[in-house]
Protein backbone atom coordinates (compact mmCIF):
# COMPACT_ATOMS: atom_id res chain seq x y z
CA UNK A 1 0.00 0.00 0.00
CA UNK A 2 1.46 3.61 -0.75
CA UNK A 3 -0.08 6.39 1.50
CA UNK A 4 0.71 9.83 0.83
CA UNK A 5 -0.68 12.82 3.37
CA UNK A 6 0.35 16.57 2.35
CA UNK A 7 3.24 16.11 0.49
CA UNK A 8 5.00 19.02 -0.49
CA UNK A 9 8.04 19.66 -3.02
CA UNK A 10 9.67 22.91 -3.94
CA UNK A 11 12.85 24.09 -5.26
CA UNK A 12 14.33 27.14 -4.85
CA UNK A 13 15.83 28.77 -7.95
CA UNK A 14 17.71 31.59 -7.05
CA UNK A 15 15.18 33.83 -4.98
CA UNK A 16 12.58 32.24 -6.40
CA UNK A 17 10.53 29.25 -4.69
CA UNK A 18 9.02 26.74 -7.15
CA UNK A 19 6.05 24.86 -5.48
CA UNK A 20 6.13 21.69 -7.68
CA UNK A 21 3.53 19.37 -5.34
CA UNK A 22 1.80 21.26 -2.74
CA UNK A 23 -0.23 19.32 -0.22
CA UNK A 24 -0.66 16.42 -2.60
CA UNK A 25 -2.65 12.95 -0.59
CA UNK A 26 -2.38 9.50 -2.60
CA UNK A 27 -3.53 6.09 -1.41
CA UNK A 28 -3.02 3.13 -3.84
CA UNK A 29 -4.44 -0.27 -2.42
CA UNK A 30 -2.29 -3.35 -3.05
CA UNK A 31 -2.21 -4.96 -6.72
CA UNK A 32 -3.93 -1.60 -7.92
CA UNK A 33 -2.63 -0.15 -11.54
CA UNK A 34 -2.77 3.71 -11.10
CA UNK A 35 -2.77 6.30 -13.68
CA UNK A 36 -1.22 9.92 -13.30
CA UNK A 37 -1.61 12.06 -16.43
CA UNK A 38 -1.08 15.81 -16.38
CA UNK A 39 0.78 18.17 -18.79
CA UNK A 40 4.95 18.11 -19.27
CA UNK A 41 5.88 19.79 -16.17
CA UNK A 42 3.21 19.28 -13.89
CA UNK A 43 4.86 17.51 -11.93
CA UNK A 44 4.47 13.40 -12.22
CA UNK A 45 7.95 12.57 -12.66
CA UNK A 46 8.82 14.34 -9.13
CA UNK A 47 6.19 12.35 -7.65
CA UNK A 48 7.21 9.47 -9.11
CA UNK A 49 10.37 9.79 -7.78
CA UNK A 50 9.28 10.44 -4.18
CA UNK A 51 7.22 7.35 -4.05
CA UNK A 52 10.59 6.20 -5.61
CA UNK A 53 12.55 7.45 -3.13
CA UNK A 54 15.04 8.92 -4.65
CA UNK A 55 14.03 12.31 -3.91
CA UNK A 56 13.11 13.23 -0.40
CA UNK A 57 9.65 15.55 0.11
CA UNK A 58 10.11 18.83 1.53
CA UNK A 59 7.38 18.19 4.27
CA UNK A 60 4.17 15.39 4.62
CA UNK A 61 4.47 11.99 5.28
CA UNK A 62 5.18 8.73 3.23
CA UNK A 63 4.25 5.20 4.21
CA UNK A 64 4.51 2.47 1.75
CA UNK A 65 4.17 -1.39 2.79
CA UNK A 66 3.57 0.13 6.21
CA UNK A 67 6.72 1.43 6.27
CA UNK A 68 7.39 5.49 7.48
CA UNK A 69 9.73 6.89 5.61
CA UNK A 70 9.98 9.88 7.57
CA UNK A 71 11.19 7.49 10.20
CA UNK A 72 14.57 5.93 8.11
CA UNK A 73 17.65 7.15 7.77
CA UNK A 74 18.81 7.45 3.89
CA UNK A 75 20.71 4.07 3.64
CA UNK A 76 17.76 2.22 4.79
CA UNK A 77 15.65 4.18 2.30
CA UNK A 78 18.21 2.69 -0.74
CA UNK A 79 18.17 -0.82 0.65
CA UNK A 80 14.37 -0.78 0.40
CA UNK A 81 14.02 0.81 -2.78
CA UNK A 82 16.52 -2.18 -4.12
CA UNK A 83 14.79 -4.95 -2.68
CA UNK A 84 11.17 -3.53 -3.61
CA UNK A 85 10.86 -0.88 -6.02
CA UNK A 86 11.10 -0.86 -10.15
CA UNK A 87 11.38 1.43 -12.66
CA UNK A 88 10.46 2.01 -16.34
CA UNK A 89 11.57 5.05 -17.96
CA UNK A 90 10.83 6.39 -21.28
CA UNK A 91 14.56 6.03 -21.97
CA UNK A 92 14.63 2.78 -20.95
CA UNK A 93 18.39 2.90 -19.92
CA UNK A 94 19.56 -0.11 -21.21
CA UNK A 95 23.28 -0.93 -21.72
CA UNK A 96 24.73 -1.54 -24.68
CA UNK A 97 28.06 -3.14 -23.58
CA UNK A 98 25.64 -6.17 -22.45
CA UNK A 99 23.18 -8.54 -24.20
CA UNK A 100 19.80 -8.72 -23.68
CA UNK A 101 19.60 -11.07 -20.95
CA UNK A 102 22.32 -9.82 -19.03
CA UNK A 103 20.68 -6.35 -19.07
CA UNK A 104 18.08 -8.00 -17.63
CA UNK A 105 19.60 -10.53 -14.71
CA UNK A 106 22.15 -7.18 -13.73
CA UNK A 107 19.87 -6.44 -10.30
CA UNK A 108 19.95 -9.95 -9.74
CA UNK A 109 23.68 -9.49 -10.17
CA UNK A 110 23.68 -6.36 -8.44
CA UNK A 111 22.24 -8.06 -5.29
CA UNK A 112 24.72 -10.81 -5.14
CA UNK A 113 23.07 -13.58 -7.09
CA UNK A 114 25.17 -16.28 -9.33
CA UNK A 115 25.76 -15.38 -13.10
CA UNK A 116 23.57 -19.06 -13.93
CA UNK A 117 20.56 -18.40 -11.93
CA UNK A 118 20.21 -14.78 -12.30
CA UNK A 119 20.67 -15.32 -16.15
CA UNK A 120 18.06 -18.47 -16.24
CA UNK A 121 15.37 -16.20 -14.47
CA UNK A 122 16.19 -13.24 -16.73
CA UNK A 123 15.35 -15.35 -19.46
CA UNK A 124 11.99 -17.02 -17.90
CA UNK A 125 10.89 -13.22 -17.69
CA UNK A 126 11.94 -13.00 -21.61
CA UNK A 127 9.92 -15.85 -22.46
CA UNK A 128 7.16 -14.55 -20.70
CA UNK A 129 7.44 -10.80 -23.09
CA UNK A 130 7.77 -12.62 -25.69
CA UNK A 131 11.54 -12.06 -26.63
CA UNK A 132 13.20 -14.91 -25.71
CA UNK A 133 14.58 -15.39 -29.10
CA UNK A 134 16.54 -12.00 -28.77
CA UNK A 135 18.38 -12.88 -25.80
CA UNK A 136 21.32 -12.66 -26.73
CA UNK A 137 21.55 -9.70 -29.11
CA UNK A 138 22.66 -6.24 -28.43
CA UNK A 139 20.07 -3.80 -27.18
CA UNK A 140 20.68 -1.42 -30.18
CA UNK A 141 19.76 -4.24 -32.40
CA UNK A 142 15.98 -3.98 -30.90
CA UNK A 143 12.76 -2.38 -31.77
CA UNK A 144 12.05 0.69 -29.65
CA UNK A 145 8.99 -1.49 -28.51
CA UNK A 146 11.39 -4.73 -27.60
CA UNK A 147 13.52 -2.53 -25.82
CA UNK A 148 10.75 -1.40 -23.93
CA UNK A 149 10.47 -5.01 -22.84
CA UNK A 150 13.24 -5.76 -22.00
CA UNK A 151 13.14 -2.85 -19.61
CA UNK A 152 10.14 -4.10 -18.38
CA UNK A 153 11.93 -7.47 -17.69
CA UNK A 154 14.48 -5.78 -15.94
CA UNK A 155 12.20 -3.75 -13.61
CA UNK A 156 10.11 -7.24 -13.01
CA UNK A 157 12.76 -9.50 -11.87
CA UNK A 158 13.69 -8.69 -8.71
CA UNK A 159 10.01 -9.46 -7.85
CA UNK A 160 8.65 -5.72 -6.61
CA UNK A 161 6.53 -4.85 -4.44
CA UNK A 162 5.99 -1.08 -6.37
CA UNK A 163 6.49 -0.55 -10.15
CA UNK A 164 6.80 2.62 -11.21
CA UNK A 165 6.62 3.48 -14.77
CA UNK A 166 7.07 7.12 -16.19
CA UNK A 167 6.03 7.52 -19.69
CA UNK A 168 6.98 4.23 -20.51
CA UNK A 169 5.40 4.25 -24.24
CA UNK A 170 6.18 7.75 -24.44
CA UNK A 171 8.50 6.99 -27.40
CA UNK A 172 6.68 3.98 -29.19
CA UNK A 173 4.14 3.90 -32.19
CA UNK A 174 0.62 3.07 -31.71
CA UNK A 175 0.78 -0.62 -31.92
CA UNK A 176 3.84 -1.18 -29.74
CA UNK A 177 2.18 1.21 -27.00
CA UNK A 178 -0.48 -1.50 -26.70
CA UNK A 179 1.96 -4.46 -26.51
CA UNK A 180 4.59 -2.58 -23.93
CA UNK A 181 1.50 -1.43 -21.93
CA UNK A 182 -1.06 -4.10 -22.08
CA UNK A 183 2.37 -6.22 -20.88
CA UNK A 184 3.02 -3.75 -17.74
CA UNK A 185 -0.38 -4.30 -16.37
CA UNK A 186 -1.06 -8.32 -17.64
CA UNK A 187 1.85 -8.62 -15.31
CA UNK A 188 1.81 -6.16 -12.54
CA UNK A 189 -1.66 -7.99 -11.90
CA UNK A 190 -0.38 -11.47 -11.72
CA UNK A 191 2.21 -10.68 -9.65
CA UNK A 192 0.22 -8.45 -7.38
CA UNK A 193 2.22 -5.51 -8.01
CA UNK A 194 1.10 -1.65 -7.18
CA UNK A 195 1.66 -0.44 -10.45
CA UNK A 196 1.88 3.85 -10.85
CA UNK A 197 1.91 5.13 -14.08
CA UNK A 198 3.23 8.50 -15.53
CA UNK A 199 1.72 9.05 -19.04
CA UNK A 200 0.02 11.88 -21.37
CA UNK A 201 -2.29 9.15 -23.48
CA UNK A 202 -5.47 9.42 -22.28
CA UNK A 203 -6.48 6.33 -24.26
CA UNK A 204 -4.35 4.14 -22.07
CA UNK A 205 -6.56 5.50 -18.27
CA UNK A 206 -9.07 3.54 -19.29
CA UNK A 207 -7.85 0.60 -18.65
CA UNK A 208 -6.48 1.08 -15.01
CA UNK A 209 -8.09 0.84 -11.49
CA UNK A 210 -7.97 4.14 -10.42
CA UNK A 211 -6.75 7.78 -12.61
CA UNK A 212 -5.48 11.14 -11.39
CA UNK A 213 -4.86 14.59 -13.03
CA UNK A 214 -1.82 16.36 -12.01
CA UNK A 215 -2.94 19.90 -11.68
CA UNK A 216 -1.75 22.78 -9.23
CA UNK A 217 0.62 20.45 -7.78
CA UNK A 218 -2.52 18.26 -6.55
CA UNK A 219 -4.10 15.22 -7.23
CA UNK A 220 -7.66 15.12 -8.99
CA UNK A 221 -9.61 12.00 -9.77
CA UNK A 222 -10.33 11.84 -12.99
CA UNK A 223 -13.34 10.72 -14.82
CA UNK A 224 -12.48 8.13 -17.27
CA UNK A 225 -15.86 8.32 -19.25
CA UNK A 226 -14.70 12.09 -19.65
Amino acid sequence: MIILNDIAKEYTQGKTKVIVLNKLCLHVNYNENVGIIGPSGSGKSTLLNLIGLLEQPSSGNLRICNVDFNELKDEEKVIFRKENIGFIFQNNQLLEDFNVEENVALPLLINGNSFRKSISKANDYLHLLGISDRNKFKPGLLSGGEQQRVAIARALIKSPKILLADEPTGSLDHENTKIVFNSIRKLSKEHKIITVFATHNLNLVKLLDKCFLMEGGKLIDYNKNK
